[in-house]
Formats: structure tokens, C-alpha cells, sequence
């Protein structure tokens, strides 16, 4: 039998209930922004919490959703990026000095581009003042010839685990095998110690952290390799990847 229009199931309720929930805290933040006005509000750490928790939900979810292909998030990453964009060049020319503690430290960095600007000189200058790279574990100074993409898709990979490497042991140190990687006893990243951070740092982490391997969109071609049936084929693979990466990625001294 049909069920009658006016009943709501639990699970209908349940629902209307969380929406509800959300639709107060959006109103609550949102009556909180003239508190003590918009420095005030992000600076106050109740407010400044709750505002970068809904943030950092927001945008994972809408990268998720794009990379899924869902057309309506695509189009808001792409609007959000441009205009974040846009504003961190604007803040460069005014005050680099706020942006340089941030961009030494990365290898890459969101840059507008125009498809008739063909000269790298405007980004080359832009990314001269901010320094970017100046201080990265990996070759991206800008100075030492670098010959690796981080389009390249094990790259990719490498590099986003590299750098939240600490951060990433320190969350899930509950777990043995990665809360005995000690990173303190690595010597400096090399192109000469690559083999011992990969065997002493990023295989232990990853064999803990991705027990499926599947589960990385990066190891899909490597995965594919008719010698890839065991486990230990599959990370024995996985190890010359990223060892072959790191060696790129790494600077010379």
C-alpha cells in the first residue's frame, strides 16, 4: 500500500531534522558576522572554528563532487578558483611580504593566465617576488635545473604526500607501522638519499595508509602491469615509481 502523502518516514524525518540543524548554524553564522565585524569575526576562534569547519566541508565535498564529473560543482570549482586566484595576486602586489612565508615552502602555485600571454616573464617575475619554492624540500627554487611535471601523475602523488608527510604521521600515529617512521633520523632530501626516504619514510606510510592500492587514482597505470598480481608485487612496483620520482623530484644537494 501506498503510503499517505502527509507521512514522512523516520528516515524523511531524520533528514528534515539535519537540514534544519544546518540551516541554523548558517543563520547563526551569518547573524554572528556583524558581531565585531568581519576582522573581528574571523579572528574570534568560536566563530573563526565553526566557519572553517563548514569551509573545509564545503570544498572537499564540491573537489569530490567535480572530480566525479557532476557538471553544477565543476562550474562553481572553477568560478571559486579564478576569483581566489585573482584575490592572491591582488594581495602579492599589495603586501608579498604576508604571501612569502607560504610560497616558500610550496613547489607550485595558482597563477591567472590569459591564452595570448605566451611569455612566461609576467609569472616568472610574480613568482620571483613571492619566492616561491625558496625553501621546498623538493628541487623548485627556480635556480638548479628541474626536469620533473608534477602533472605527471606518480609526481603528483609524491609531492602531495611528501609535503603533509609530518602533518600525516602526526594524525595517525594510533597506527604502528607509521608512528614508527621517524623523519628526524632522515638526513636532508637528496637526489643521493632518495632510496632511504623512500624505504624509510613514504613506502612505510603508504603500505599503512592505502591498504587497497587501488584506491589511488596515481597507481592505476602501474597496478596494470602483468606483473602486478600479489601485494608484494603490486608495492615492489609502487617502490621503483616512487623511488624513480623522488630521484627526480629531489635536489641536487
Amino acid at each position: 500500500m501506498k503510503k499517505p502523502a502527509n507521512k514522512r518516514s523516520a528516515a524523511d524525518r531524520e533528514k528534515m531534522r539535519k537540514f534544519n540543524e544546518a540551516i541554523g548554524w548558517i543563520k547563526h553564522l551569518d547573524n554572528a558576522s556583524n558581531y565585531r565585524g568581519a576582522t573581528g569575526l574571523y579572528s574570534d576562534n568560536v566563530y573563526a572554528s565553526a566557519l572553517n569547519v563548514l569551509g573545509l566541508l564545503f570544498v572537499t565535498r564540491l573537489i569530490n563532487l567535480a572530480k566525479a564529473g557532476d557538471s553544477e560543482a565543476i562550474r562553481d570549482i572553477v568560478r571559486y578558483c579564478c576569483e581566489m586566484s585573482e584575490a592572491i595576486e591582488e594581495v602579492a602586489e599589495k603586501k608579498t611580504e604576508s604571501l612569502i612565508k607560504w610560497a616558500t615552502r610550496r613547489a607550485d602555485w595558482p597563477v591567472m593566465l590569459c591564452r595570448h600571454e605566451t611569455s612566461a616573464k609576467p609569472v616568472a617575475t610574480y613568482l620571483d617576488k613571492i619566492k616561491l619554492g625558496s625553501e621546498c624540500v623538493i628541487n623548485a627554487n627556480g635556480v638548479q635545473i628541474a626536469k620533473y611535471s608534477l602533472r605527471t601523475p606518480i609526481n603528483r602523488f609524491v609531492w602531495r604526500e611528501l609535503k603533509n608527510l609530518w602533518f600525516s604521521i602526526e594524525c595517525m600515529s594510533e597506527i604502528p607501522e607509521i608512528a614508527r617512521i621517524n623523519l628526524d633520523a632522515l638526513p636532508k632530501l637528496t637526489k643521493a638519499t632518495a632510496k632511504i626516504w623512500a624505504d624509510k619514510a613514504l613506502m612505510p606510510y603508504i603500505c599503512a595508509a592505502y591498504p587497497d592500492f587501488s584506491e589511488v587514482p596515481e597507481f592505476s597505470a602501474i597496478l596494470a602491469r602483468p606483473e602486478t598480481r600479489s601485494r608484494g608485487q603490486k608495492r615492489r612496483e609502487i617502490r621503483k615509481d616512487v623511488l624513480r620520482s623522488l630521484q627526480s623530484l629531489a635536489p641536487v644537494s
